[in-house]
């Protein structure tokens, strides 16, 4: 499950102990994080507990009004344990967010509903290649997009979002920024991220650089695919989680878990290409390179995985913490599992 809001919490640390003290008794794993700005949750655990732990939130007035995202885990957790604490900055970007106006809704971007925005694409995937007054930005990491995105959304030019600085350039000749060029106050910017608080933290720095016409929507994308399916999609949704990447059909309560494994594997897409020998791919998830020292998120084949040993180059394979080849939906553990492994066999 995913929930995010900005609201004001006067004392986050006690607030952090409420929330502690709330979870004892409910198996409960995940990330969640607290401070003055509100709060930014993604964890899992048995229906019954997971909505326990959301109406426990929305008693409190402050929550009442959050918006939830609920999604498939293929077995068990989707995290390994929980961590709840205060964070000083609820997303991570160079220069921290405390400092911004997140609690003024005029400073973010105007909110649009799933409907809204398909509405909006319908005009971008008509106009885009003719229309220099509008923009879908991708706010991302590029990885994220290289599994799934809206049609018409260009690959964000970043891997980490920390480092993200679209539109905050004074020069006008960065080739890799969509909005160095573009009017600030006629050019109509349409944002979008997994859950909405990526573009609600950026929205907010693109207002106060003067850029006026920003939209993002409402809840993300896993809120979109739950109330509009894969209309102008492509492709699954990367998560930050054990299952790395979701099909549509996960934020659909009526299919199960075990159909969303058998949809992860479709029909190629040509947007979607192994990072080896870049030939289509149709299972559309990413592997950590196995050795360790790399760890390389990647897209991969199936014969580029057995030749390279799960690696993400040849030189990798010859490195001195090499970990096993992983099959289906496994993550690496910590590297003492596989180094206790192997002393234990020699």
């Amino acid at each position: 499950m995913f929930l995010e809001m900005f609201v004001f919490i006067k004392d986050p640390e006690d607030e952090v102990s409420k929330h502690l003290s709330f979870l004892q008794g409910h198996d409960i794993h995940g990330r969640i994080y607290l401070n003055e700005q509100g709060i930014n949750a993604q964890y899992s655990g048995p229906y019954k507990d997971a909505v326990a732990y959301v109406t426990w939130l929305k008693d409190d007035e402050r929550f009442s009004d959050i918006l939830v995202q609920i999604s498939h885990s293929f077995s068990g957790h989707a995290f390994p344990r929980l961590k709840l604490r205060y964070k000083p900055s609820l997303v991570q970007l160079e220069g921290g967010i405390s400092h911004l106006p997140l609690l003024d809704l005029s400073m973010r971007a105007k909110p649009l509903t799933p409907s809204q925005w398909r509405s909006k694409l319908e005009t971008v995937n008509k106009d885009y290649q003719g229309n220099a007054n509008l923009i879908l930005l991708d706010v991302r990491n590029g990885y994220e997009w290289d599994i799934g995105h809206f049609h018409g959304a260009e690959r964000p030019d970043v891997d980490c979002f920390r480092s993200t600085s679209y539109g905050q350039s004074e020069s006008e000749d960065i080739d890799s920024d969509p909005l160095a060029r573009v009017d600030k106050e006629n050019t109509d910017i349409l944002m979008y991220c997994t859950g909405g608080i990526r573009c609600d933290v950026y929205s907010a720095i693109l207002r106060q650089r003067g850029f006026r016409n920003l939209y993002t929507l409402k809840g993300g994308i896993s809120h979109y695919l739950w109330s509009e399916g894969p209309v102008d999609w492509v492709g699954n949704l990367f998560v930050f989680d054990a299952r790395l990447s979701l099909p549509p059909s996960s934020y659909k309560a009526e299919v199960k878990p075990e159909e969303c494994i058998k949809q992860e594997v479709s029909e190629s897409s040509s947007f979607a290409k192994c990072y080896v020998c870049s030939t289509q791919l149709s299972a559309l998830r990413h592997r950590n390179c196995a050795n360790l020292d790399c760890n390389l998120l990647f897209l991969c084949c199936a014969v580029c995985t057995n030749d390279l040993k799960g690696c993400c180059c040849l030189e990798c394979t010859s490195a001195p913490r090499l970990r096993p080849v992983l099959i289906g939906h496994q993550r690496y553990k910590k590297w003492h599992h596989y180094r206790d492994m192997e002393m234990q066999n020699s």
